[in-house]
């Protein structure tokens, strides 16, 4: 694990008990395992209906409800973090709600432990990429642990909807869109009752052709690029109304010729 990545990890767990306690007031995580709809948009759920009875990996897991929502649906879900505070968080509440998960912390850049061609389906999405130092590297492990001929989802906040600050009323640029980073920051508040000192944040803005291409390179066919929704989050203050909110990447890993 690199020192951005470990630094990244080490953010996470520290305000995993404040974040996780978020996630619980939302009160999804006990109900989205029977309605899957309420984690995952339809443009998602057009690619994953059939996901009963599929190995899948869930990479970047974070709060785990698109793992809950999974298995729910049948799939036999294997969930990935860089954050162990995350997992046994998600794992806990997997055993109440009685779903067979299982939970590996892993880097996404460094899959070691899960072999080739191990899985019908990955999916990654949300904010995941945004921590990712490496994102070729990423999409390469993502497929390889792929089977051939299978599916790799990614959905993920725009990266359009980074570059603004989002602490303001109006839209105001915090950096250029081409602009990569690492950007650095301190979540030292966000671990409230933690003592930590400072917990530096590193974070990434890839680009729309970055994600493709990284998707191409790591071995896939492209089978759809969408991008879909123009509201605005609860938790985003700037006025990002009309401005796309995912990025939907669907790709197949190529066959041998």
């Amino acid at each position: 694990m690199n020192e951005i990545h470990d630094a990244n990890r080490r953010g996470w767990d520290a305000v995993s008990a404040g974040w996780q306690a978020k996630v619980h007031a939302r009160g999804l995580w006990q109900r989205c395992h029977r309605e899957p709809e309420l984690v995952l948009a339809q443009e998602e759920l057009t690619w994953l209906r059939g996901a009963r009875g599929k190995a899948v990996c869930v990479l970047g897991s974070g709060d785990n409800l698109v793992a809950f929502a999974l298995a729910g649906m049948g799939a036999r879900v294997t969930s990935v973090d860089i954050s162990q505070a995350q997992l046994d968080t998600a794992a806990c509440r997997a055993r109440e709600l009685g779903l067979d998960i299982c939970f590996v912390r892993a880097d996404v850049c460094s899959l070691d432990m899960l072999p080739d061609e191990t899985f019908d389906l990955v999916y990654t999405g949300g904010h995941v990429a945004v921590w990712v130092s490496d994102l070729k590297r990423y999409y390469s492990e993502a497929c390889r642990v792929l089977r051939r001929g299978c599916l790799f989802i990614v959905n993920e906040y725009h990266p359009f909807r980074r570059i603004w600050k989002m602490n303001t009323d109006r839209l105001e640029r915090e950096f250029r869109y081409l602009d990569r980073g690492p950007f650095v920051y301190d979540r030292a508040e966000e671990a409230k009752g933690v003592a930590t000192g400072p917990l530096p944040s590193y974070e990434f803005n890839w680009t729309v052709s970055d994600h493709v291409t990284a998707m191409l390179n790591a071995g896939c066919e492209l089978l759809c690029l969408q991008e879909f929704g123009d509201g605005r989050q609860d938790w985003e203050t700037a006025p990002l109304e009309g401005l796309p909110e995912a990025l939907l990447l669907v790709g197949r890993k190529k066959r041998p010729t």
